[in-house]
């Protein structure tokens, strides 16, 4: 029978954060943002303040606005699960 740990160890350990990849797509190639998120530069940037301001998108304890939107935008674009964008 596994036995676990009674301390928990940490799942999520990769250093680079989502706010760095999402700030490295921004800073890339136009067309990387675009197969990555599905959207160019301009249209994601003019998206978060969009939703910012009409939309009550807000930063989280732990991710940013923009974070947040490439997470999602992601998502849909790859159809990936939850878990497999957590990572």
């Amino acid at each position: 029978m596994l036995q676990r740990s009674i301390f928990p160890q940490p799942y999520h350990t990769s250093k680079p954060t989502g706010s760095a990849w999402i700030k490295e797509l921004l800073a890339g190639h136009p067309d990387w943002i675009k197969d990555n998120l599905g959207v160019g530069k301009i249209i994601f940037k003019k998206l978060v303040s969009e939703l910012v301001i009409h939309g009550g998108l807000r930063a989280q304890q732990y991710l940013d606005c923009t974070e947040q939107l490439g997470i999602f935008l992601y998502q849909a674009v790859t159809n990936l699960s939850i878990r497999k964008v957590a990572e």
